[in-house]
């Protein structure tokens, strides 16, 4: 142990010489032998290296991407299955009715609170004039007409569980996103087949969408699907707005979907039934549904919505009868 100690110690000195003399020009510390010598990467190398690297980011790139909408539609589904149990516990307290919205002297739910214009329904005018229209709130505005996003905040405490990854809708628009302070903004849309409906009514609760996802945040608490007459001779009702391509598109063609339950899940489109939304199943009340190509077929209630492909149309004409007791 000691000898080695000591040849190290002298190798070490050894080296301290020869710097200090190659410091003071007696000896070079590279000799003409030395290969180091003067050496640099060639051209070759340095673009080796370069295509090394691109290598790497061609195929990390596209995995961090990956990771982030994963990450997004994760908290996503976080804040749908915040809302929709928010949405069960307002129904605990109001004798199990879900939210309502205001509605016309024909029955027909105010599906786009927030973006009044002029914004004075309390007779308090709130109109974000200077952006174009709409209340300066949203759908928090005392000057919106009641809405499920209102009713149910109660119980969500937090504007951010609203809103998700989908991109804030710009332009001088009265549905475009407010920055007001304690403004409501959302990126889902609730159900109007079940809006001021008992729970009680809904033959099968855990499979009835609720709140979907939406590719736009803006400042409305929107309804979709909605009741749009009472047109089938027993006087039940009929709903359209079930297969619109941007709702339920936010993530890959698919969405989260926030249940009558209070459960939430993350759905392809196409794994996604008019049933789902409160479509009836009787023969009486066939699904009348148009393709992308316009075409209309009668289909069954636990047909698949459109897939929402880039050149898709905008499928809302589809109707049927909604009777949440017939499902």
């Amino acid at each position: 142990m000691r000898k080695a100690a000591s040849g190290l110690l002298s190798r070490i000195l050894s080296k301290s010489d020869e710097h200090q003399k190659s410091s003071r020009g007696d000896q070079p510390l590279l000799t003409a032998e030395d290969p180091m010598k003067n050496r640099a990467f060639t051209l070759i190398e340095l673009l080796v290296v370069i295509a090394i690297i691109a290598i790497l980011a061609a195929i990390l790139f596209p995995v961090f991407a990956q990771a982030k909408v994963a990450a997004k539609k994760t908290s996503s589904l976080s804040n749908v299955k915040q809302l929709a149990l928010a949405n069960v516990m307002y129904a605990g307290d109001s004798d199990d009715l879900f939210p309502d919205q205001n509605r016309d002297v024909n029955g027909f739910p105010w599906w786009t609170a927030g973006s009044e214009n002029p914004c004075n329904v309390d007779g308090v005018d709130d109109t974000d004039t200077a952006n174009g229209g709409g209340c300066k709130k949203g759908f928090m505005s005392s000057g919106a007409h009641q809405n499920w996003g209102r009713l149910i905040f109660p119980y969500v405490k937090s504007l951010a569980l609203y809103e998700t990854a989908a991109a804030k809708i710009g332009g001088n628009v009265p549905w475009s996103y407010s920055n007001w302070a304690g403004a409501g903004n959302a990126s889902y849309a609730y159900n109007g087949v079940v809006l001021g409906k008992s729970n009680t009514q809904i033959s099968d609760i855990a499979a009835v969408i609720v709140l979907q996802g939406k590719i736009g945040t803006g400042r409305e608490a929107l309804v979709q699907p909605t009741q749009w007459s009472n047109s089938f001779g027993d006087s039940s009702p009929a709903c359209n707005g079930a297969d619109i391509n941007w709702m339920g598109n936010t993530f890959d063609r698919g969405d989260n979907y926030g249940f009558a339950d209070g459960h939430a899940a993350y759905k392809k489109r196409t794994a996604v039934s008019f049933r789902n939304f409160g479509f009836s199943g009787n023969a009486d009340h066939i699904v009348h549904k148009i393709d992308n190509n316009g075409s209309w077929s009668d289909v069954i209630n636990t047909t698949s919505l459109t897939d929402p492909t880039p050149t898709s149309r905008n499928n809302w004409e589809s109707w049927g009868g909604c009777d949440l007791s017939r499902l």
